[in-house]
């Protein structure tokens, strides 16, 4: 499921902050006397270890923040989809109330049209009392005619109310006949009407009750997603944020290390009387005068060497020979690399210790054939390092000579010999 992914990565991020823990718990827990015998080896081997770890935190901080990403994403989709079915809700609501005041005014006027007949009927039915008791009069006492009703009443006003009497209770009982006929026809058309509003007020109210219910339960769905998402977009933060407070604790305990290994650097060199400063010579040329060489490449902009397409700023200086020619180190100092080097190939890096201002001095000797000495090895000035080869990013036999100052690249024309090739003004 889409929740089990965060849940690996928690895991593995418990497992590195735990190794993280242990590795930095044992450098700050060393004692005082051990940190006093630690040799270049020993911190070497906590830097790279420091280095390992801090690759991994800052690996697991880039997985945690892609999938910090996803889940934000998909709780803000999720958190959408539930407000819009909150919406479809609302109406479906809605609807339906309106379709119960629909079948509501069709109840009210059936209804209205049911009393109304009521009244017809009392009407009618008192009035066909009258027809019966005329017609039972009537009945009992012969036909009835204008002659008989003259005779039998007692004056000419007696017989004129009696025969409006008769003809209006005849009038009345034909009419309202009529009436209670189109009274009754009218309540059957309501009666009708309303059956008709009733079977679609239930089958329309079924399918929105099921609709409701339906978009009830993904509502519900979405809300316990988003309540998941939430959980693991909280755990996950507070794991980046450990990861980022780890991370930050590795590197700062990799510059210590740093600054320790090149303190016993500059110990080193100071024991061995190697120590570089410019101002008392200098360096050498790094190969052996009898080698012949010229100068393809300065500490300049140039034509990128392996597409020819584009320009690139070239740190060093470029000095093409024979293979198998011997580097020599330029000043004394330690071995710091001895070992493939990216696009350097083989490497060897030596550091000389600092200059009168204090800022230390590194030299880089790329592209070698073979390493001949050994990290953490001390070298005299002019000792044999290395032999020039085409390792690495090359396109022939040559040595890659770069100065550092504060592991920043400076040109190195401000520190070898005159004389040996041809120095350019205004490079960079």
């Amino acid at each position: 499921m889409w929740f089990l992914k965060p849940k690996k990565l928690l895991c593995l991020a418990l497992c590195l902050c735990l190794s993280c823990a242990v590795f930095l718990a044992t450098v700050r827990s060393t004692p005082a006397e051990e940190v006093a015998g630690r040799t270049i080896a020993d911190i070497d081997k906590d830097i790279k270890d420091c280095e390992a770890l801090l690759s991994r935190l800052q690996s697991e901080q880039k997985e945690l923040a892609a999938e910090l990403e996803n889940l934000q994403g998909e709780s803000t989709t999720n958190a959408e989809k539930a407000e819009l079915l909150a919406g479809q809700i609302v109406l479906l609501g809605s609807q339906i109330q309106l379709n119960e005041s629909l079948l509501q005014s069709c109840d009210m006027k059936r209804s209205t049209a049911q009393a109304e007949l009521i009244l017809v009927e009392n009407e009618y039915e008192y009035y066909c009392d009258l027809f019966a008791e005329l017609m039972r009069f009537v009945y009992e006492n012969g036909a009835v005619n204008d002659f008989e009703l003259l005779f039998s009443s007692d004056s000419l006003s007696d017989y004129l109310e009696r025969r409006d009497n008769f003809n209006s209770i005849m009038e009345c009982v034909s009419d309202l006949r009529a009436s209670t006929e189109q009274s009754l026809m009218k309540l059957e058309d309501l009666n009708r009407e309303y059956d008709i509003a009733c079977e679609k007020y239930e089958l329309y109210l079924t399918t929105l009750e099921e609709e409701q219910a339906a978009l009830e339960v993904a509502m519900a769905e979405f809300d316990l997603l988003n309540e998941e998402l939430n959980l693991n977009l909280e755990t996950l933060s507070e794991r980046f944020t450990s990861l980022g407070t780890t991370a930050a604790e590795t590197a700062a305990k990799l510059e210590q290390l740093k600054k320790e290994r090149l303190e016993l650097y500059q110990q080193q060199i100071d024991d061995n009387n190697a120590t570089f400063k410019p101002v008392d010579g200098g360096f050498i040329w790094p190969l052996d005068e009898y080698v012949s060489y010229r100068i393809t490449s300065h500490y300049s902009t140039r034509t990128n060497p392996i597409t020819g397409v584009g320009t690139e700023f070239h740190s060093g200086l470029d000095i093409a020979c024979a293979k198998g020619s011997p580097i020599l180190a330029a000043a004394g100092g330690v071995v710091t690399k001895s070992a493939w080097y990216g696009g350097y190939g083989n490497c060897v890096i030596i550091y000389h210790g600092q200059n009168n201002q204090g800022v230390g001095v590194t030299t880089l000797y790329g592209h070698a054939s073979k390493l001949i000495c050994e990290e953490g090895q001390t070298v005299k000035q002019g000792d044999i390092v290395a032999l020039v080869g085409t390792t690495g990013r090359s396109t022939g036999n040559h040595l890659h000579f770069s100065v550092l100052l504060g592991g920043e690249y400076v040109d190195p024309d401000d520190y070898l010999p005159d004389g040996y090739y041809t120095k350019l003004p205004n490079k960079k």
